[in-house]
């Protein structure tokens, strides 16, 4: 059986359960990912991207871009893990 990622699941996960998601591949990382974003209100009129392989360097395991349209500045926001 699949551990479902609620809101309070993800805020006991430890940083060694974190990282086990990154390591277990991208399916897992997407999973995690998917389950921060939907718990993070986005601006208005902002993109969201996460971060599935190393478009954005691959150093945490949940990484999100905010960008706002037709703008060219750039928020981030990283899960860290060990």
């Amino acid at each position: 059986m699949k551990t479902v990622l609620t809101l309070d699941v993800l805020k006991t996960m430890s940083s060694d359960e974190l990282e086990d998601y990154r390591a277990a591949g991208e399916d897992f990382r997407r999973e995690l990912s998917h389950a921060v974003m939907r718990d993070l209100t986005s601006p208005s009129g902002w993109s969201v991207n996460a971060e599935y392989r190393c478009e954005f360097g691959g150093f945490f395991p949940v990484q999100i871009r905010f960008t706002p349209l037709m703008v060219t500045l750039m928020w981030r926001y990283a899960v860290r893990g060990s």
